[in-house]
């Protein structure tokens, strides 16, 4: 990471870059350029909560639901680089099991041949029959979203859901999980609003993580992530530790060589954090997820972090949301293959 603007010379801007090859698996970043292996499909933007820490009542409904033949368009893309992309999350702002179509969208690219297909829910409408619906489609993993498992916390966060349910609902996921004899990976997460600097905080992040312990199969994860602003579009100070605040970073992120979003509109926003798609990278009803990875505006926007001058874009100050240490995750299974960032630094330190 690069946080001090004298830090931004090449040498290090270089090694960023060598380091978002690694993560990407990539001999040399440039390969990324091929085609995004990472994927947020929308195929909804309606919601039934209203989290406290949620921008949603500021991004547009106008369009709420992915039309079939935009939605048939994106699958058939894929298809096409089924070798090359390697995952594929069928929700972005919305609650996907809103969406009335999820499982058969869900169906359509399992059927395509993508190696990791993923949802990620606030399990308050996972009833026993769209569960089953879901593993039989072939959902590759569920994300599950709580941040609290103490019900008063909990529904002043969520609000709008029923803890009662939402524990009910997650309880039958990992039970039908099993009973079918599925390998979907269930991965547990939560937005953590604690303070991490007191113990009482670092006490309330080990008792979340212990509870879903008793539930979690050998290769499920649980792990909560920090706040965020949304891009500078929504006010959350007070909620984020002054370290992770706004200030200024100077690194490339990694999104701008690994993801690419399609809305519900068919618009490409730079991330997940633009919602309503202002920085307009492209439109998939008049242009090829390709022509649009390797269009002008993207090469714009690659230029100007691979150079340090991620702050020209207001979404990008001060974002450490893809930042490697964003994500509270305790590494409880075999050690991570390391990367050539990880080798580097461990010859400085040891």
């Amino acid at each position: 990471m690069i946080l001090h603007v004298e830090e931004s010379n090449d040498e290090n801007l270089e090694q960023e870059m060598r380091d978002i090859a690694a993560r990407l698996e990539l001999s040399d970043y440039r390969e990324a350029l091929y085609f995004p292996k990472y994927f947020q499909i929308e195929t909804t933007r309606l919601c039934n909560a209203r989290c406290t820490f949620c921008a949603i009542d500021q991004w547009s409904k106008e369009t709420t639901f992915m039309s079939d033949a935009l939605f048939e368009k994106v699958a058939t893309e894929l298809g096409q680089y089924k070798h090359w992309v390697k995952m594929v999350n069928l929700n972005r702002t919305g609650e996907p099991l809103v969406d009335k179509k999820i499982i058969d969208r869900v169906a359509r690219v399992c059927e395509l041949g993508m190696k990791m297909v993923s949802i990620s829910t606030n399990a308050s409408l996972l009833t026993p029959e769209k569960i089953r619906g879901l593993i039989e489609a072939g959902l590759h993993e569920m994300w599950i979203s709580i941040d609290s498992v103490y019900q008063e916390v909990y529904e002043a966060q969520r609000i709008g859901l029923s803890y009662e349910q939402v524990m009910e609902n997650i309880r039958t996921v990992f039970r039908l999980r099993d009973e079918l004899k599925s390998s979907m990976l269930i991965r547990m997460r939560g937005v953590c609003l604690y303070d991490l600097d007191s113990p009482e905080g670092k006490r309330e992040l080990a008792g979340w993580e212990d509870y879903w312990k008793k539930y979690q199969g050998p290769r499920d994860r649980i792990y909560m992530k920090r706040p965020h602003n949304w891009g500078n579009q929504i006010d959350l100070k007070e909620r984020i530790q002054e370290e992770h605040a706004n200030g200024l970073t100077y690194h490339p992120c990694i999104v701008p060589w690994s993801t690419l979003h399609v809305t519900a509109m068919g618009k490409v926003p730079l991330c997940g954090q633009d919602f309503d798609a202002l920085m307009n990278v492209g439109d998939v009803h008049q242009q090829t997820i390709a022509e649009i990875w390797k269009g002008p505006v993207w090469t714009r926007i690659r230029e100007q972090h691979q150079s340090g001058r991620r702050n020209e874009i207001n979404f990008c100050q001060g974002c450490k949301l893809w930042d490697l240490d964003f994500k509270l995750e305790k590494q409880t299974a075999k050690p991570p293959k390391l990367h050539s960032i990880d080798v580097i630094r461990l010859k400085k330190t040891g």
